[in-house]
């Protein structure tokens, strides 16, 4: 009887839809949260008082900067303070009733939209655990643990959110309290690096003429868009980095900028590198962050020309995605072009020229002719926070990255890009070239093709079903002209799991989901959780195979947000990732946003009432479809590139035929890209002869010989250095 009960009240909902209302590590951290014990609750945390600035002259300021320097493109989000902070000379010691050592401090700067640190000789012992948040906006960062060590003893961290900042260090009980790291910067962010008020740098969002990266006119670089990262220079500045491979294809994890993002040659040590800060799909809705590292190595940087590599302090991991961009050198000038990056240190965006740019001149102070000049975007364009975002070809290699110029939404004209065959080798000191770097082989090649080394079991993909047409909204439950809550998290007529359809090849291992939040208000109480849950099942979820809670003060409102597992989840081929509303309390709301559909289009949105699930579709009787703005994580999915192993050969200069002696036709693999008019086959006295290419891979054809007679014949490629011959015995049977 409940649930007939039930499936009445969800249909009267239904039925009404129409008139529903929408409300209008590196920094790799080790996760966990800072310990709680009555006598820290009790204890007052010393705080620290950071001089009195005004973020309306800061701000000014910045923007005059910006003007006054020929339109360069980073931009500066916060001022710093020079300190000397250290567990000895500020803050304060307890010990908790285990013995742990747990040292805090308070750092309070007043107006701040946000407050990052710079660490200096951080060196923690292992078993040491270090957070930073801000108890109030309930914003957190850590654990920070002796993983984080690095060689130079530096270490930046992403913001935290508000003008308040705690510091929380926790020192197992074997050691005694020392001096372990230096709190040498506070730098207080004038701007709102952070998405709480959809405010950017220079007092504006990005221009609404920008493209996210999602969006269906970028499909084409789903690779080449997660070589991108976001970079926060020093705690400071935002610019714009491209992961980019070399010819040892060794994953060297380089980064490529623009010299200007780094005014001192030591910064890369104090810059986090963001990966996958952007919207799941073609919308304006905030990333998450977390995919960060900190800590670099300058390289190789030369003013004049405007580049900078650097060597990030660890490889990203598979979950990260990465793709390491290819190059160009050769200094052809492409039809069209395109750049990815982050105006305003917004989410990513694309960029497309669809003319051939020009040679040009930026600015006295560089090399003359030493830029490319993009004349107009046709799509998007570049702001302040582009800086040092990459220009690719039509074959998506980068042939430059952005310095400056006036291009802007309301006339997007005139952008500049140092000119990467230039930066090869126009200084002889390798600290001042990239040739070095880029071509440890000396292979003298003129480009090189972009790679993603992860493969099998560690090729991970991120999936969602949200596409161009969709909207996310918090979509409100209205009854009899009665408010009742949301689609997609609390209400009032026993509404309790919502979940999202999934399908796959059965072997992917699943590594977190990213929710949509809509809306958070939290009461009295900070023990409101969701639970996270993974369902095998066809039609409906039915066999819960994982299951993580999750305490909504550590979700950020109108975000992505990832949780990720705590083990990975393998699936069956049709499944069910959701959330449970297990324990709100009662003034506590939160909801994920949706997208209602027409019921044309498919629907991936299920629901739990009185303990029985729905097809929303279905219970809509057709009127409507829907879909979560989830975005899940995955690992071993089948689309992924070739495996590296299957390759034999490596040197980009060597090929290499098989099986030998062949029957008809064998294989020609090269260490690069085959281009078929480099092939030559040639008998015992050096006549040419016919053959046909078949099957071509882009280092693998298959060639064939038929119509020849038996014998010994000699394959000759050109690998654009020199020509290389191999032979091979022709032998049909």
């Amino acid at each position: 009887m409940a649930k007939m009960y039930g499936m009445r009240i969800i249909l009267m909902l239904i039925a009404g839809i129409f008139f529903l209302n929408v409300a209008a590590s590196g920094q790799i951290s080790q996760g966990g949260k800072p310990l709680e014990t009555p006598m820290l609750k009790s204890a007052e945390i010393p705080v620290t008082e950071m001089p009195a600035v005004n973020n309306e002259i800061l701000k000014e300021k910045a923007i005059q900067a910006f003007q006054s320097t020929a339109k360069l493109k980073p931009f500066q989000f916060a001022t710093s303070f020079d300190v000397n902070f250290t567990t000895q000379n500020s803050g304060e010691w307890t010990t908790a009733e285990d013995g742990t050592h747990i040292w805090r401090l308070k750092i309070h700067s007043k107006g701040a939209k946000s407050l990052n640190l710079i660490f200096d000789h951080y060196l923690l012992p292992a078993g040491a655990r270090l957070f930073l948040f801000n108890e109030r906006e309930n914003y957190y960062l850590g654990a920070f643990t002796s993983f984080n060590n690095k060689p130079s003893g530096k270490f930046a961290v992403s913001p935290v959110a508000g003008d308040e900042l705690t510091v929380q260090y926790e020192l197992p009980a074997a050691y005694s309290p020392g001096n372990d790291f230096e709190i040498t910067y506070v730098n207080h962010d004038f701007a709102g690096i952070l998405k709480y008020d959809d405010r950017r740098p220079l007092d504006k969002v990005a221009g609404a003429c920008n493209v996210d990266v999602n969006c269906e006119i970028g499909n084409n670089w789903k690779e080449v868009k997660d070589a991108v990262c976001r970079l926060i220079v020093h705690g400071r500045e935002i610019c714009t980095g491209t992961l980019i491979n070399n010819t040892a294809e060794d994953q060297k994890p380089y980064i490529i900028s623009a010299a200007h993002c780094y005014d001192e040659w030591y910064y890369p040590e104090t810059t986090i590198y963001a990966f996958n800060y952007e919207s799941p799909y073609c919308a304006p809705l905030d990333a998450d962050p977390s995919n960060s590292i900190s800590g670099a190595v300058m390289k190789a940087q030369y003013d004049s020309l405007d580049f900078a590599l650097v060597e990030m302090s660890s490889v990203p991991p598979p979950e990260f995605r990465p793709y390491f961009a290819g190059w160009d050198r050769s200094g052809n000038l492409p039809d069209s072009s395109a750049t990815i990056h982050h105006p305003q240190g917004d989410i990513k965006k694309i960029s497309f020229d669809y003319n051939s740019p020009v040679i040009s001149d930026f600015n006295s102070s560089y090399v003359s002719k030493g830029f490319i000049e993009v004349l107009r975007w046709e799509e998007g364009v570049t702001e302040a926070g582009s800086s040092g975002g990459a220009l690719f070809n039509t074959d998506k290699n980068i042939i430059g990255t952005l310095t400056g110029g006036l291009a802007t939404c309301v006339n997007p004209v005139r952008d500049y890009f140092e000119r990467f065959e230039l930066s090869w080798n126009f200084k002889a000191d390798s600290a001042r070239q990239l040739k070095h770097w880029l071509d440890p082989l000396n292979t003298k090649v003129d480009h090189l093709n972009g790679e993603r080394f992860y493969t099998g079991e560690n090729y991970c993909a991120a999936f969602t079903h949200l596409t161009d047409a969709d909207e996310h909204e918090n979509i409100r439950l209205i009854n009899s002209g009665q408010f009742e809550g949301y689609w997609g998290g609390t209400n009032n007529i026993g509404i309790t799991e919502f979940a999202e359809y999934f399908s796959g090849s059965g072997n992917e291992e699943l590594q977190g989901v990213s929710l949509g939040v809509g809306k958070i208000v939290k009461g009295s109480s900070n023990r409101s959780k969701i639970t996270v849950k993974v369902y095998n099942g066809s039609l409906i979820p039915e066999t819960m195979i994982y299951s993580q809670s999750v305490d909504i003060t550590d979700l950020t409102e109108d975000a992505m947000n990832f949780i990720g597992f705590t083990e990975a989840v393998q699936p069956a081929e049709n499944f069910f990732v959701g959330f449970e509303l297990s324990q709100m309390q009662p003034r506590d709301t939160f909801v994920v946003y949706q997208s209602l559909r027409q019921p044309d289009k498919e629907n991936f949105f299920y629901f739990k009432s009185v303990n029985q699930w729905f097809d929303f579709n279905e219970a809509s009787n057709g009127q409507n479809s829907m879909t979560n703005v989830f975005e899940l994580v995955a690992c071993n999915v089948d689309t992924g590139p070739e495996p590296k192993d299957t390759f034999l050969v490596h040197d980009p200069l060597q090929i290499l035929v098989y099986p030998n002696p062949a029957n008809d036709v064998f294989t020609l693999e090269a260490g690069q890209d085959i281009s078929p008019e480099r092939i030559s086959v040639f008998n015992l006295i050096g006549k040419s002869v016919r053959f046909q290419l078949k099957n071509k891979e882009q280092r693998k054809v298959m060639i064939d010989l038929s119509g020849n007679v038996p014998g010994v014949y000699f394959v000759r490629y050109n690998n654009g250095i020199n020509f290389v011959t191999k032979k091979v015995s022709y032998v049909p049977w």
